[in-house]
This record gives C-alpha cells, sequence and structure tokens, in this order.
C-alpha cells in the first residue's frame, strides 16, 4: 500500500492522468473543437486575399420588399430580372430563391375553369362547325389571360430563353437505410455525379419540373454549420442513394467555365472541374471567406429593386457570374462565419464560387491527422518524461518555446501555404499539463517550505532559550530574532528583556521591547517598560559622559517616574561632580537608609559590553567592602 501512496505522488502519474483527462474532453466535449474553431478564424481573419472580381450580388434586401411587395414574390417578377440579365449576356445567372411548389393565383384558377367551358360549347347546328365571331374572341382573350396569370410558364420561358440559369436543391443529410420513395427527376439526373466520395442524404427537394426543365443546371444549397453554428467548409457534393449532386457554388463556377457535370469528377481527397484541382475531405472544402474591404463588401452587392426599375443598368453584369438571393430580415436564415457574424446564403455562395475559381481554399492534407497525433504524442512524453525531471525556470522556458512553437506553426502553414493542420489538441494538452504539474510541484514545495520553517523556528526559540540560561543574552535574542512573532515567543522576549535590564543593558532592553512593539504593542506592561528602557539608555551616564571636562552643576538622571538604577546595593540619586579620574555620584543605601557618595573611575573605551558591566559590578563589589 505504502508503494501505490508513492506513485499516486509522482510527477509523471499526474502527467498521464492529465493526458487521459484531455482526451476525453476531446471526445466528449466541445471545448477543443471550439479552440480549432477560433484558431480557424484568427488565421482567415490575418490573412489577405482578393476575391474575384467576376461575380456580383443581387440583394433582394429591405428596399426592395418595401417597394415590390411582401415575400415572396409573383414568379413574373423574377422572369423580368432573368430577362433583363439575359439581355445584357450575363455569364451565369444564380437565383437561390426556392421555386419548390407551383404559384397558383386564385384568378388562374378562375381562369382555368371559364376556358374549359369555353371549349366545352359544342359547335353551331348547321353542320359547318362554324362559330359567332364574338365567341372566338371571347376565347382568345380568355387564353391571354390564362398566359399572364400563369407566371410558372412564364418564368419557365424566361429560363429557357435565357440558357443560363441556375437553380438550387436541398437534401436532407442522413444516411439510407433501404431505397428511395421515388427516383430523382429528369433535370436532377443529368446534373448527377457517379461517385461514392461524398456524404450521404435521404430526401431530395428541388423546383418543380416546369421549371427545373428548363434551367440550365442545378446545384445542393446545403450548410454545414461547425459546432459553434459558424460556417466554414462547403461540401462540393451530396450523394443522394447511387446519384451525387454538385453544390450550387461548383456548378455555379462550372458553368461560368463553360464546363458542366460531366466535367467534375470525385475522388477520395479530391475534386476536379476539369484542370482545375481542388483538395477536400469528404468532397467537403474549406472555404476562404474574404474581409471586407474598408466601408465595401468584399463582393459588390446592389438592391433588386434598382436594377428591376432601370435606376442600376443590367449592363453592368455583362459577363458576370451574377448571385440573386435574400439578404432582408426575415427572409432566409443569416449564419456566423469566420469574417462576419451574420452572414446571407447568397454572400456565402459568393465566398464559395470565388474560393473554387481563384484557388483560394484550404487544404486538409490526408497526413495532417497522423502529423496532430505525432505531436500530440510528443507533447505527452514531455509531460510525463521530461518535464519532471526539470527545474522549474528549465520547464516553463521550454514549455513556452514548445507553445509558440505550435501556434506560429499552424498559423505559418494557414497563411504561408494554405495548409490547415489543427495542433489545438497538443497545444491544449501542453498548456494543461504544464499548469497541473507547476501547481502540484508549489503545492509540496510549499507544504515542506511551511514545514521546514516551523522546524527551524522552534530549533531557533530552543537555541535562544538555552543562550539566555547561560547569559549570553546577545545570541539569545539573535536566534529569537529568527523566529516568527506570535504570543509563545513575545514571553520568552519580554524575560530576555527583563534580563537586559537587571545587567542595567537598557539601550538593548530598549531593542528588545521596540521589537516585540512590531507584534503587539499592547502586550502586558510593553508601552511603561519601553519608556523607562528608553529613559534610563539616555540619561544613565556611566563612562559615557566621561571626559577631560569638568561640571561643577548638579545633574539629575532620572527625570520621569522610572526606576532608579542600582549600582551593587546602592541606588543612584543624582550626579554630583566629575573630573577627569571619573564621576562621583549621591547614592542612597536602601537597607538602611543612609546616604552615601558613590564615587566611579573612568574605565577604558576597549571595554565594551558585558566585559564593561562585569567590570563595574566587580569595582562596586570591591566599594562595598
Amino acid at each position: 500500500m505504502k508503494h501505490y501512496s508513492k506513485v499516486w505522488q509522482k510527477d509523471w502519474f499526474l502527467g498521464v492522468c492529465v493526458v487521459l483527462a484531455v482526451i476525453f474532453a476531446y471526445w466528449r466535449t466541445d471545448l477543443i473543437s471550439a479552440l480549432e474553431n477560433k484558431t480557424y478564424d484568427l488565421a482567415v481573419q490575418a490573412s489577405s486575399r482578393t476575391p474575384s472580381d467576376r461575380i456580383a450580388i443581387i440583394a433582394i434586401d429591405d428596399q426592395s420588399i418595401n417597394n415590390i411587395g411582401r415575400w415572396p414574390w409573383s414568379r413574373d417578377v423574377h422572369a423580368k430580372m432573368t430577362d433583363l440579365l439575359s439581355g445584357a449576356k450575363a455569364k451565369v445567372i444564380t437565383n437561390t430563391a426556392f421555386f419548390f411548389e407551383p404559384q397558383k393565383d386564385p384568378g388562374l384558377v378562375y381562369m382555368n375553369k371559364l376556358l374549359d367551358t369555353w371549349k366545352s360549347v359544342p359547335p353551331a347546328t348547321d353542320g359547318t362547325n362554324a362559330m359567332p365571331a364574338q365567341w372566338t374572341q371571347f376565347g382568345a382573350i380568355l387564353q391571354e389571360a390564362e398566359q399572364n396569370l400563369n407566371t410558372d410558364r412564364r418564368l419557365a420561358k424566361s429560363f429557357a430563353q435565357a440558357g443560363n440559369v441556375v437553380l438550387p436543391v436541398v437534401l436532407t443529410m442522413g444516411e439510407p437505410m433501404g431505397r428511395p420513395d421515388k427516383p430523382l427527376p429528369e433535370f436532377a439526373l443529368k446534373n448527377s455525379i457517379a461517385t461514392k466520395f461524398a456524404p450521404s442524404s435521404l430526401a431530395f427537394q428541388g423546383p418543380i419540373e416546369e421549371l427545373g426543365n428548363q434551367a440550365a443546371a442545378v446545384g445542393q444549397l446545403n450548410s454545414y454549420p461547425d459546432s459553434d453554428g459558424s460556417i466554414r467548409e462547403e461540401s462540393l457534393a451530396v450523394r443522394y442513394f447511387d446519384q451525387a449532386l454538385p453544390s450550387l457554388a461548383l456548378i455555379t463556377a462550372a458553368r461560368s467555365l463553360n464546363l458542366g457535370t460531366r466535367d467534375i469528377s470525385i475522388t477520395e481527397d479530391q475534386v476536379k472541374l476539369s484542370k482545375l484541382k481542388i483538395t477536400t475531405t469528404d468532397a467537403r472544402m474549406l472555404t476562404y471567406f474574404y474581409k471586407n474591404r474598408g466601408d465595401s463588401d468584399a463582393f459588390p452587392k446592389d438592391s433588386f429593386y434598382d436594377v428591376y426599375t432601370g435606376k442600376i443598368p443590367a449592363s453592368k453584369y455583362a459577363g458576370k457570374i451574377v448571385l440573386i438571393g435574400a439578404t432582408a430580415s426575415g427572409v432566409g436564415t443569416f449564419s456566423p462565419t469566420p469574417v462576419s457574424a451574420k452572414m446571407a446564403p447568397v454572400e456565402i455562395l459568393a465566398h464559395n464560387v470565388s474560393s473554387i475559381l481563384s484557388e483560394h481554399f484550404f487544404v486538409r492534407p490526408l497526413w495532417s491527422g497522423i502529423a496532430a497525433v505525432l505531436v500530440f504524442l510528443l507533447v505527452a512524453a514531455y509531460l510525463i518524461v521530461l518535464l519532471p525531471r526539470l527545474k522549474a525556470a528549465q520547464g516553463a522556458m521550454l514549455t513556452a518555446s514548445a507553445f509558440f512553437g505550435l501556434i506560429a506553426l499552424q498559423f505559418g502553414m494557414m497563411l504561408g501555404g494554405g495548409l490547415y493542420i489543427s495542433l489545438m489538441l497538443p497545444v491544449t494538452l501542453l498548456v494543461i499539463g504544464h499548469a497541473c504539474l507547476t501547481t502540484k510541484r508549489f503545492l509540496v514545495t510549499e507544504a515542506g517550505k511551511q514545514k521546514s520553517d516551523t522546524e527551524s523556528a522552534e530549533s531557533n526559540r530552543m537555541l535562544g532559550l538555552a543562550f539566555q540560561g547561560q547569559g549570553q543574552l546577545d545570541m539569545a535574542f539573535d536566534k529569537f530574532r529568527k523566529c516568527p512573532l506570535d504570543d509563545t515567543l513575545m514571553d520568552n522576549l519580554y524575560n530576555l528583556a527583563l534580563d537586559f535590564e537587571r545587567k542595567r543593558q537598557f539601550n538593548k532592553a530598549q531593542s528588545v521591547y521596540e521589537y516585540m512593539g512590531q507584534h503587539n504593542p499592547k502586550f502586558r506592561d510593553l508601552e511603561k517598560k519601553l519608556v523607562q528602557a528608553r529613559t534610563m539608555s539616555e540619561t544613565l551616564i556611566l563612562g559615557g559622559n566621561m571626559g577631560t571636562g569638568r561640571s561643577n552643576a548638579s545633574m539629575s538622571i532620572l527625570d520621569g517616574g522610572a526606576e532608579k538604577p542600582m549600582l551593587g546595593r546602592y541606588q543612584v540619586e543624582k550626579e554630583l561632580g566629575k573630573g577627569a579620574m571619573g564621576v562621583v555620584y549621591q547614592g542612597k543605601d536602601p537597607k538602611i537608609g543612609r546616604v552615601v557618595a558613590i564615587k566611579t573611575f573612568a574605565i577604558s573605551q576597549e571595554f565594551e559590553g558585558e566585559e564593561m558591566q562585569e567590570a563595574k559590578e566587580r569595582f562596586f563589589r570591591e566599594a562595598e567592602t
């Protein structure tokens, strides 16, 4: 049991526990992924690339909604915009609006009933099958009204005339368990790609066949948010059972290069668009998001209403990739991206198309996972094996170097080579592991230091008492000062000061009292004792003032109420006079109350401290005899 308790206390064991805890956090929490996402965003924001100038956005903004009417609009509005752009020779027209259901105008229903009734009228009874001219004219008016009210047919005709319109479809993600409920419509099949390297979906939703058949191409417009809700990647293809549909961004880029789905091939780590190669993982591209240029958006946006009414000429979009989509509040779902807290789907589409055409995407190579694991193992070995053997300063320097090195490596690869290798897992392990080991060392060292200080204080206190018992008061005071001031030591210091007073070393007694006052100035009669000791050390003259000069004036030794000093058995009351040989004091024998004259002789300056006191005591003993 003793062996196991020692294992628990080892630094390497704590390192193993930290490694396991970080691995658990990686699999069971979003902590590491959140750090990875933040690092990715910072790298994107730190870089600077120029977006494609071939892309333009026509925004269905608040101004357009306010002037044209509430959303969704009649499809003849979209038809007119398509005609304008087609007439201006736009390269590609990608409309992100969903035309998933036929638009049924209430007037169209009744118009169709009238047409059916008109067609069911029997011919004339005279056998000529002739109809009255008014009846024929009435039928023509009905047919014209039906043509104008059938906006789906109107929009389909506009798509057919343009020949370059791309429409979105939506796929419900998931792994299918059986066969599809119904096959893909013909317009989707002709835009499909044969591949197994793409994520799977369960359901398909696309435009009505009348519009889908007239579109030049269709592409899936799915969003793929990360754990924090931000969009950072684009799935360039999604499988619907045995077929895969390209993304709206990929097919738009292909159409802008006069290419189609036959020119797209998908492998395990790459999507090829003719000669253009996009390195992917499971057909997913790490999109490069462009920063705004000052006050201007990365991609120019014009109001749908301004183009619709001719305020902005359609000729501006000649040869452009025109993306039409909603940016108005309450229309569509906005998502955060690395460069914006809220971005409309049509804007995200613009970033994806530009990333493909300009090859500005980030690359996550196949070996990135292996590299990240190797770095993680190296950091784990450092924490378990090397760091416990290093001194604190060495460990701190090495850990800091490794930390900044890994951060610089990840940012350098993203900014310099467009390579994305996530190193946040080993970085997190490095920081947490070093913090835990350093904390453990500090706690253990601090506990040992406290124990050592306690033992040292007790040893010094015992030595001080021993020196005090031997009469070596100065050495005793020196040992006591090495102990922490507490109530127990205050008693010892108080007794030491009294011993100094008994030896008439009042200046040293004063030092002890002043030292005690730092802890508790109210201790016993400390204030009174300090005043007495200070007075005695300042007024008592025992050789210190004995010089060659003479003075016939009497001088009182004590001005306060302090106790009078003793020389031997005599109490010194005042100075009577002094000369070259010494000083004469008036004293009193307290036992018999007799007044005496006490003569002292000058003592050489070489006598100091306790030797001087012993000489004085020996002199007075001789004087008494």
